[in-house]
């Protein structure tokens, strides 16, 4: 004699499962990611202005979180591109940052020789000291995003 064995709401598992795995939408992971890198953002500014990279404040006021433009899924901290007040986007950062070598400037002043620059790193020092933050940062947002999502499932699945 055979046995017979069934599932009972099974259907309405799967679709909780289908809805569950759609809970951290895009807007909120952008959000989330945004939220996790302002420490490092407020770390890169605060460094910037210690080690003297800060003269005529256009890299301080560029720095800004933004989506990555080849992979939308991915955002970055550094001097974005855009319309600013007073000044235009700083697109100089990396040379505080990793310094430059002695090298001729033939449009200043009739042309100069500049003698180099030390590196100044600001951005992977704010790097270094917030990544586990930021890391948690992220996961504890993604994690609210989807036990919300698992309490409204829980609420209509109670009501049926």
């Amino acid at each position: 004699m055979a046995t017979r064995y069934g599932v009972r709401g099974g259907k309405q598992l799967a679709a909780a499962f289908r809805e569950l795995s759609r809970a951290p939408t895009a807007a909120a992971r952008r959000r989330a990611r945004a939220e996790a890198l302002e420490p490092i953002r407020q770390d890169y500014i605060e460094n910037l202005n210690a080690n003297d990279s800060n003269q005529t404040g256009a890299l301080v006021a560029s720095i800004g979180i933004g989506q990555d433009p080849q992979r939308r899924d991915r955002s970055l901290v550094g001097a974005r591109e855009g319309v600013f007040k007073k000044h235009r986007p700083a697109g100089y950062s990396h040379f505080p940052e990793f310094g430059t070598a002695p090298h001729f400037q033939p449009n200043r002043f009739g042309g100069i020789w500049h003698p180099g620059a030390r590196p100044k790193p600001a951005l992977r020092p704010a790097l270094e000291a917030n990544v586990s933050r930021a890391a948690l940062t992220y996961f504890r947002a993604i994690a609210s995003e989807v036990e919300a999502a698992a309490q409204r499932i829980a609420i209509r699945s109670g009501r049926r």
